[in-house]
């Protein structure tokens, strides 16, 4: 869930903006709008650029829709201006918000993938590789009809296609993805195994919210995100959709040994937290290579809170350690 972080002082501030926030539905930003590169509040050091990737010509069946139609997709790359190189370590990112709000350059995720970028930096130095970029694509928001399930996942689809035919290997794409976008990276994930494109290299998840069932979900009285608040936003994203296919809760992906490398990061106070349990347990069965790292006493989006929870620094140098092991 995603709202700005004006004057929070305390979790508590947290907890208040979010248990009083409702999922608009009636208006829909352009795709001009969402492709918009900010003026200004980029950190130093930090370049960001937008590129329009075409709707991809090979959208799965699973993800085509009659009534909701594949377009041109904004897509945000994060460098340290150093030039980007097709060799490099590429992290495509599914920004989270509960598919109802949030934008790669809201003030948020500028905060949290210029932290990411320069962990993955550091990283890539001390190895003596190319500087990183992160990719962030601007999916539509389900605040109107036509975006609702799947245009997400299509999105992300060519935004993915679009890396590969700019000439970036698959084995050097890391899928990311936070809270929703967790749940839309490991779907988006299972359905490239369903096309003709490559596998990426590795799978990055910041407790995603992956049961849109809520049959694994018990409440946390210490969580900043209420039960209520997800089952509002993703009740609206998924319309007539059923909660309980794969392809709108990542837990039921029939998960197989060919599966990419995976790190999932919780917190054991986040009311998600069983996503994460359900997904590690599962690539580990069908004989898949994954890490769950479990923060005690963390509450959901702590990546997003260093002010909050020091151990969101401590995620942030496990993402880039992951990328480059």
């Amino acid at each position: 869930m995603s709202v700005q972080p004006t004057n929070w002082n305390s979790l508590d501030d947290v907890r208040a903006t979010i248990s009083a926030y409702k999922p608009p539905f009636g208006t829909a930003q352009s795709t001009a709008e969402r492709a918009k590169v900010p003026s200004h509040g980029i950190p130093e050091g930090v370049h960001v650029s937008c590129e329009l990737a075409p709707p991809s010509s090979q959208i799965p069946a699973s993800i085509s829709s009659t009534s909701v139609q594949p377009g041109q997709v904004p897509v945000f790359f994060y460098t340290n201006g150093s030039g980007i190189q097709k060799d490099v370590k590429v992290m495509l990112h599914a920004h989270g918000g509960g598919n109802v709000t949030g934008h790669p350059t809201e003030e948020r995720y500028i905060t949290f993938f210029s932290r990411a970028l320069r962990a993955l930096v550091k990283k890539s130095g001390a190895q003596g590789a190319s500087a990183p970029i992160i990719a962030a694509p601007s999916h539509r928001l389900a605040t109107v009809r036509e975006n609702l399930f799947p245009a997400a996942l299509q999105d992300l689809f060519s935004a993915y296609h679009y890396l590969i035919s700019k000439g970036f290997a698959a084995k050097n794409i890391t899928i990311t993805g936070d809270s929703a976008g967790g749940n839309l990276a490991v779907i988006l994930t299972y359905i490239i195994s369903q096309s003709s494109l490559q596998m990426p290299g590795r799978v990055v998840l910041f407790s995603p919210t992956a049961d849109l069932t809520y049959a694994s979900y018990t409440s946390n009285p210490h969580d900043i995100i209420s039960l209520s608040t997800y089952q509002a936003a993703f009740s609206q994203y998924l319309g007539n959709f059923p909660a309980n296919s794969p392809l709108a809760s990542g837990v039921l992906i029939p998960f197989t040994a060919s599966w990419p490398k995976t790190l999932v990061m919780t917190g054991t106070a986040d009311n998600t937290a069983a996503s994460s349990r359900i997904i590690a347990s599962r690539i580990q069965e069908a004989g898949g290579r994954v890490e769950l790292v479990e923060y005690p006493d963390l509450s959901h989006a702590f990546w997003m809170f260093p002010i909050f929870f020091s151990q969101s620094d401590n995620g942030l140098e496990r993402l880039a350690t992951f990328v480059y092991n």
